[in-house]
């Protein structure tokens, strides 16, 4: 291997060690997990189980006594696309590309206690609101973007709630954050579609070449990080009238530094070619979140949220490397991310005292503009529903069930600025599954 090729691939691994900011650019949070937020999306108005101490610390009033609390929730992605190559065309031309294996879940387990009080609650929990990992075919032109992914974002979080009196309740947490990541891509120069023999000719698109014709020049680079660091929340629930409450949480930003290695070999026969330890700096931005339950009657409520993060300040990633190679030590990354939105409705019918049957709609804004999106994160705004059902077994006992689907608008990016760049064409739904239960001592 020419000392000039060596340098070249080294260049083009420099290029694509943002792997951390495009894994997580869609967002460190996932909303969706609680019996509530599951069943009816709207829970901030109204959080009556122990995942209040994400949605809305303040909702930790709305349980007495001491109660241990578990769910999981369950996301399955369902992803089919197709790339546009030099020449504008949509390839493979036979078939989608699809995910070999994409599957996410958020763990929770909690306790809380009045601790023999009126008006005061105090709350720990242990869960992931975000823990996903993915794989995607060695053969497609995907593996210059991604073949496989994990990114695990942890938190134990201490909460506590005073009720004031029968109108206004301030909650508060602490979370401690671990956040963790590892991916792999395939890298080649000929991946690019630039250079003085193709002259646009989608032939000589080396990211469309079979594995076998690119092998000799493959390479892979394994890339991992993680860190801790720290948020805090402020959560409030207002009840000007006994059938109406009104919810607001402000959740802090914090700053990540994922620090790991990073390794790159040759694909033919795993033959080490560099190995050293990078920083990426990144930023969870601040949220604020309100929203509003409203018992019409004692056995329907209604409900609305409404969502907001501060993605603006995450406009560009910058990465350092230990050691230098080809003559760099970092690069800039640029996101250009946009504000993010979301909001949704809520139905809850309680049929029996026993038994709540809930439906709802959401609509979610992502901050990501198409020119700097990627095939490992491809958030597109969605559109989301809910239904589940939750039954109360007896005085010590409750259960329940839910399933959510989120469906992407179509993906079709023809702006990208991606290396490689990520033009492509697809669709994508998102199924959740959920069950929790809650035991009262």
């Amino acid at each position: 291997m020419s000392s000039n090729r060596f340098g070249k691939l080294l260049f083009a691994l420099l290029m694509v060690l943002a792997v951390p900011s495009t894994v997580l650019a869609g967002g460190y949070s996932n909303l969706d997990f609680g019996g509530r937020r599951m069943g009816m999306l709207a829970v901030v108005g109204k959080p009556d189980d122990l995942t209040a101490v994400f949605h809305n610390p303040a909702g930790l009033t709305l349980q007495s006594g001491t109660q241990f609390y578990f769910s999981l929730s369950n996301f399955i992605l369902d992803l089919g696309l197709k790339m546009y190559d030099s020449d504008g065309k949509l390839r493979p031309f036979d078939h989608e590309i699809k995910p070999k294996l994409s599957y996410g879940a958020i763990p929770f387990i909690g306790v809380s206690s009045d601790l023999g009080t009126e008006r005061f609650r105090l709350a720990f929990a242990l869960y992931a609101p975000n823990a996903y990992g993915a794989s995607l075919p060695l053969d497609e032109p995907t593996r210059y973007h991604a073949t496989q992914a994990l990114f695990v974002s942890g938190r134990a979080t201490l909460a506590a709630a005073y009720d004031f009196n029968d109108y206004i309740t301030i909650g508060t947490s602490l979370s401690l954050l671990y956040t963790y990541l590892t991916a792999q891509r395939y890298l080649n120069t000929g991946m690019l579609p630039a250079g003085s023999d193709s002259q646009n000719d989608p032939k000589y698109d080396g990211r469309f070449k079979s594995r076998e014709e690119t092998l000799n020049t493959d390479m892979i680079l394994d890339i991992q990080g993680d860190n801790v660091t720290w948020a805090f929340d402020v959560g409030v629930l207002v009840k000007p009238v006994k059938s109406l409450s009104i919810g607001m949480i402000f959740s802090s930003g914090s700053e990540l530094n994922l620090r790991g290695d990073v390794k790159a070999s040759w694909a033919k026969d795993g033959a080490l070619i560099g190995k050293t330890k990078q920083t990426t700096n990144m930023i969870i931005p601040l949220a604020i979140r309100a929203g509003v339950n409203w018992a019409i009657v004692p056995n329907f409520e209604v409900g609305a949220d409404f969502s907001y993060w501060h993605y603006q300040t995450n406009q560009m990633q910058v990465s350092t490397l230990d050691d230098k190679l080809a003559g760099l030590s970092g690069f800039s990354d640029p996101k250009n991310f946009k504000n993010s939105w979301n909001w949704c409705v809520g139905f809850l019918y309680r049929p029996i005292p026993e038994l709540d049957l809930m439906a709802g709609y959401q609509m979610d804004y992502t901050p990501n503009p198409t020119s700097t999106l990627s095939l490992e994160n491809p958030g597109v705004d969605q559109k989301g529903f809910s239904i589940g059902t939750r039954w109360r077994i007896n005085d010590r006992w409750r259960v329940s069930l839910a399933y959510v689907h989120n469906w992407f608008d179509l993906i079709d990016v023809q702006d990208s600025i991606g290396t490689p760049p990520a033009n492509a064409k697809g669709h994508g739904a998102n199924n959740e599954v959920a069950f929790d239960f809650q035991y009262r001592f």
